[in-house]
């Protein structure tokens, strides 16, 4: 793999984990260590952690999304860190309740 599309690849990993710990720290979900790590990475960016605070983080995000799962697809549809963070809420993924919502609505 180029080192273009791998850095692209990196950079939309990145964005995924800033925009998860956006959402886990805005609703309040997220504390102690975990919370100031994620504020450091929303001030900061997620290349600022060291080691030990990717750990912790890496280990939030397992812990957070380990019993989430779409209704429908389970999780096939899943894309990005924060579709997890609307399965909590709705039962489906994003994917899956667009398309229960367009079947509802014909």
């Amino acid at each position: 793999m180029g080192q273009v599309k791998e850095k692209m690849i990196e950079d939309e990993q990145n964005a995924d984990i800033e925009d998860f710990l956006k959402e886990v720290v805005e609703r309040e979900e997220i504390d102690g260590v975990a919370l100031g790590i994620a504020k450091q990475v929303l001030d900061k960016g997620v290349k600022s952690m060291s080691e030990k605070q990717k750990n912790v983080i890496d280990n939030y995000i397992k812990f957070y999304i380990k019993d989430i799962e779409c209704d429908r697809c389970l999780n096939g549809n899943v894309s990005v860190l924060t579709d997890y963070i609307f399965i909590k809420e709705n039962g489906l993924c994003p994917m899956c309740n667009y398309d229960k919502e367009k079947f509802m609505a014909e």
